[in-house]
């Protein structure tokens, strides 16, 4: 990445809510709401030069002007849930000007601040041939599948112990970064050689139905005990 290059932040919203009633405009915490949360972290971050919330909500449209960030019209048909995703992150990523670097953040990640990080790492991981970036969460777990069969375990005698399992990794949501063209390329997000970005099992939590958006909520509150 060259210092030149723009990086930009994408903020994807809609108006309609299947699991959480207005999930993105409800009260969080402080009377802020996820998104308007999303946005001040963001700013307070300093390391996009544009911040675009996409939405058919004229809420969205509302909040996002009211705070600085800039609104993308995004047609109500791709804020519907039958919509195929690639044509929604197409359609958001084709009206952003330019080729700038796109950061996907979103706003049910209210944990996760750590954007100038991830930018400047992403910037560093290009030059190692790294084509995108992506958040993960580190596990070493014993896994079993629907069967109840060991996946990356033995029962019984060959039982290991759990620092000596292999490390698989979740994908959070927290965040997706890379070359808008590249993403057009590809009709998704993160490339072929992404670099995982781990982040901590408090900064990876996601807020998709109401028991997360409580348990968000807590821990949020909280942050400055749990967070240490």
């Amino acid at each position: 990445m060259k210092r030149e290059d723009q990086v930009v932040a994408l903020i994807p919203v809609r108006e309609g809510s299947q699991r959480v009633k207005s999930k993105n405009f409800r009260n969080f915490v402080d009377n802020e709401s996820l998104l308007s949360l999303k946005i001040k972290q963001l700013k307070e971050e300093d390391c996009f030069s544009n911040i675009y919330v996409s939405s058919d909500s004229i809420r969205a449209k509302e909040m996002a002007l009211d705070l600085g960030a800039e609104f993308l019209d995004r047609p109500v048909h791709l804020c519907q849930s039958e919509a195929r995703w690639f044509d929604v992150t197409n359609h958001i990523l084709e009206t952003v000007p330019g080729n700038p670097i796109a950061a996907w953040t979103m706003v049910t990640a209210p944990m996760f601040t750590r954007y100038k990080d991830a930018i400047e790492t992403f910037g560093i991981k290009i030059g190692e041939g790294f084509n995108s970036l992506l958040t993960v969460e580190a596990h070493k777990e014993y896994y079993l599948n629907e069967k109840g069969r060991p996946v990356n375990c033995n029962f019984g005698f060959w039982h290991s112990y759990t620092q000596e399992l292999e490390t698989y990794y979740s994908i959070t949501g927290s965040l997706y970064v890379a070359q808008k063209s590249d993403q057009l390329k590809w009709n998704y997000w993160v490339g072929t050689k992404p670099y995982l970005y781990e982040i901590s099992r408090f900064e990876s939590v996601d807020v998709d139905t109401m028991e997360d958006f409580k348990f968000a909520k807590l821990l949020y509150e909280n942050k400055e005990v749990i967070g240490d």
